[in-house]
């Protein structure tokens, strides 16, 4: 799927949002009747005048699918329409739309498919609910085996807008035009693989209405936060551009806390430092160059290292062990009161001792960046889709919550999430996670605000894994952020801010 980062709306809203909204709207018909004007200018400007079958339901994405219909004949484009369903049982406004096309529909299996040039899927929108069986998955896979292209209205037939399930079959479309807003289900997989662009179209719902709407879920995208990014000034130096700190991981897995290091310095921050346990410092002395190397015997050794006052950033878990002395150096780091991450380890360490994290973090500038078992091993109760969960948790919480995924999701305890685009489908690979902690706690330590800092440092990372491709490993992700922050830059300075 293709989403520009150069987004007019990046609103993303689930079925009953999207239902409400148009409901508040004193004319809807006049909504579908924009609607459909606005997708056949879509299909005007997207493909040549050729022969197009429009495939309607008998609700309202059907009555979506009969106004284009009316507006490509207008328009000199050749059209067949075929019902599926029951005609009776179209009423409202899908009614009035097929009432004012006023042409004969025909049946699916009287259509010479070898003269068809482009499908119109208008057959499920948002409200499928079951799965899609018999006769109608037949279609629906006689035209995704068609050589034709298929325009899908407002999402493919076959996918569960909330969650991007497919029910029961889903045809592959090579363009989705929706109305207003995305849909969880254009963003989540699978149902985000099954086409290739995605346009919105905007339909007379005002910006200050969406704008309303709790939850805030966005896509994340440079426009979020491009403006908040702490760039270096001409007279900054090591120390004005942020202290970081990592905790090193135990001897025999210290390749994470190293990884983390090397991109927490990439990402901006000017000191590194990496606290390590005695028996595990020659491992980072030998391996680590421009980052410092502080060891350990004992917990009071410990507390003396992370009560530097110059410290604006903390990560731990990389590399951690799982047992209640890294609870303990968790408990003393959150007492500094510094910006810190609780990342991989550092989550599991409180696998059934959530009423003990909670007790921690309240109060303090907390980051958790779980994957799902993760998050499940401490929050096992949690429901809905991974937009769903992660703000649940965040709310919990009371933190800043990173769901990592193929759509990593960054929540904030005021019901505000952005979601990232999937498509670094390379980045699933050993130590990736802990470079994105690296990045976070880098951007953290040049002061950039929490919530703002996560988003850009889950896109950044993905930028990169998109860049590299097949083949990258862990250790390629620090060495490349330059390339993304170069072309990052080139926008800032076009953008005039």
């Amino acid at each position: 799927m293709k989403i520009s980062d150069k987004l007019n709306s990046s609103i993303i809203l689930d079925k009953n949002k999207s239902y409400e909204i148009e409901k508040n709207y004193s004319n809807s018909f006049e909504l579908m009747q924009k609607a459909g004007l606005n997708a056949a200018k879509e299909i005007i400007k997207n493909y040549k005048k050729q022969k197009v079958l429009i495939v309607c339901g008998i609700g309202g994405n059907g009555g979506d699918g009969f106004t284009v219909a009316k507006d490509l004949l207008n328009k000199k484009w050749q059209i067949d329409v075929v019902i599926i369903g029951n005609k009776k049982n179209i009423k409202g406004d899908a009614l009035k739309a097929l009432k004012k096309l006023n042409i004969k529909t025909k049946e699916f299996d009287d259509i010479d498919l070898k003269k068809i040039d482009l499908f119109v899927d208008a057959l499920f929108g948002l409200g499928l609910s079951r799965e899609i069986k018999g006769k109608t998955k037949k279609i629906l896979e006689t035209i995704d085996k068609h050589s034709s292209p298929i325009v899908a209205l407002d999402i493919p037939s076959g996918i569960e807008s909330n969650t991007g399930n497919i029910l029961g079959y889903a045809p592959y479309c090579e363009l989705v035009i929706t109305f207003t807003a995305y849909k969880y289900g254009h963003i989540i997989p699978p149902g985000s693989e099954k086409f290739s662009r995605i346009k919105v179209e905007n339909i007379g719902i005002k910006k200050s209405v969406l704008s309303s709407i709790s939850p805030k879920v966005e896509i994340n995208n440079p426009n979020q936060w491009i403006k908040n990014i702490k760039w270096p000034k001409i007279d900054d130096h090591k120390y004005s551009r942020g202290y970081s700190l990592i905790i090193g991981g135990s001897k025999n897995m210290t390749g994470a806390a190293r990884l983390a290091a090397k991109a927490a310095q990439r990402a901006g921050s000017g000191i590194v430092c990496v606290a390590s346990e005695k028996e595990a410092e020659q491992i980072y002395y030998i391996t680590l160059i421009s980052q410092i190397v502080k060891s350990y015997k004992n917990i009071n050794e410990f507390n003396k290292i992370i009560s530097d006052k110059r410290i604006d950033s903390i990560l731990i878990g990389p590399g951690l062990s799982i047992n209640q002395k890294s609870i303990l150096k968790i408990k003393n780091l959150l007492k500094v009161n510094k910006t810190t991450i609780l990342d991989a380890g550092a989550i599991s360490c409180f696998k059934g001792k959530l009423y003990l994290l909670k007790k921690m973090i309240l109060g303090k500038n907390v980051i958790i960046t779980p994957h799902e078992g993760e998050l499940r091993s401490i929050m096992p109760n949690l429901e809905g889709n991974c937009i769903d969960k992660a703000l649940q948790a965040a709310s919990e919480l009371r933190c800043i919550v990173i769901l990592k995924g193929a759509n990593t999701v960054i929540a904030s305890p005021d019901n505000r999430a952005l979601v990232n685009n999937a498509g670094a489908k390379w980045l699933s690979t050993a130590g990736s996670g802990d470079v994105l902690a690296g990045i976070i706690c880098g951007l953290l330590s040049n002061k950039m605000e929490c919530f703002l800092a996560s988003a850009f440092g889950v896109w950044l990372h993905s930028e990169i894994g998109k860049y590299l491709g097949a083949g990258l490993v862990a250790e390629d992700i620090p060495i490349n952020i330059s390339v993304i922050y170069k072309k990052l830059l080139k926008l800032y300075l076009k953008s005039g801010s």
